[in-house]
């Protein structure tokens, strides 16, 4: 069900990923900016987007908040990492510093778990029948770990 208010989505909730996210359009622009190798454009949509940003500081992950989840502090707290975390890597970030060290282990293990789901896309999008790609890998019987 959707939700207008950080306090309505954490109410109850058994998992929270409260990520802040910048528009779709904005991605699509820092790919085309990056493709050109438009560093200028690149910083002045940086600073678009920390502006953009700054309307939305009560996008703040926070015990308080935290509370209001199924199991308050030991909710499942989720997120892809970096965070902007208060008080460490910036003056007001997206979580409080005691929300984020409370997760610490759970989201270093999440966060690992990133290399993998970027291969898995690319091979996804290279392999025509990623299926049969697969099989194909798994019949050569070579193995794929390298060993020092």
């Amino acid at each position: 069900m959707p939700v207008n208010s950080m306090e309505e989505a954490f109410e109850g909730a058994d998992i929270v990923v409260p990520k802040s996210w910048a528009p779709y359009a904005a991605m699509e622009k820092r790919t085309k900016l990056y493709a050109a190798g438009d560093s200028e454009g690149i910083d002045a949509l940086e600073e678009e987007l920390l502006a953009q940003n700054a309307t939305h500081m009560d996008w703040h992950c926070t015990p308080e908040l935290m509370a209001k989840t199924a199991n308050g502090m030991d909710t499942i707290y989720m997120h892809p990492l970096p965070a902007d975390i208060e008080g460490v890597s910036c003056e007001h970030g997206e979580v409080a510093s005691e929300v984020f060290d409370a997760h610490r282990d759970g989201l270093y293990k999440e966060a690992s778990y990133k290399p993998y789901a970027v291969a898995a896309m690319v091979f996804l999008q290279k392999a025509k029948d990623p299926v049969a790609m697969l099989r194909e890998l798994e019949q050569r019987g070579r193995s794929r770990w390298l060993e020092a």
